[in-house]
């Protein structure tokens, strides 16, 4: 198995963690100056620019699975991949001007790699 799929999503939540950090930077360096503590409650950009920031992390920390799991040689399960594929969909419809499209690459690639020893069976 090669590992491609959680490597893949490591770099497309390393280029969402950059994007926020350079895109929202004025929001961060006005956070940083008001001590962090309590000062994005009620504000929509700066809620925004958290959320974007800590998605990133969270891609990060899939892609970073992902890559274990393949390393290991480990079948991941089937609803990881579907659910992968529903939420870019989601994504996808709901802001279409987005980096989401980048995600169907590995959503698509984990059905298949999902779907290949079950398609060896039936053979």
């Amino acid at each position: 198995m090669k590992r491609w799929i959680g490597r893949t999503l490591l770099g497309i939540g390393l280029l969402h963690t950059v994007f926020a950090i350079v895109v929202f930077s004025p929001i961060w360096a006005a956070l940083v100056r008001e001590g962090l503590l309590n000062t994005v409650n009620q504000q929509p950009l700066r809620e925004a620019a958290y959320w974007f920031l800590f998605f990133g992390f969270v891609v990060l920390l899939l892609g970073a699975l992902i890559d274990w799991c393949e390393a290991q040689g480990s079948r991941l399960p089937v609803f990881l991949g579907w659910g992968l594929l529903a939420m870019t969909i989601v994504g996808v419809v709901v802001m279409p001007v987005s980096g989401m499209w980048l995600a169907l690459i590995p959503a698509i690639g984990l059905i298949r790699q999902q779907a290949a020893p079950a398609l060896k069976e039936l053979a």
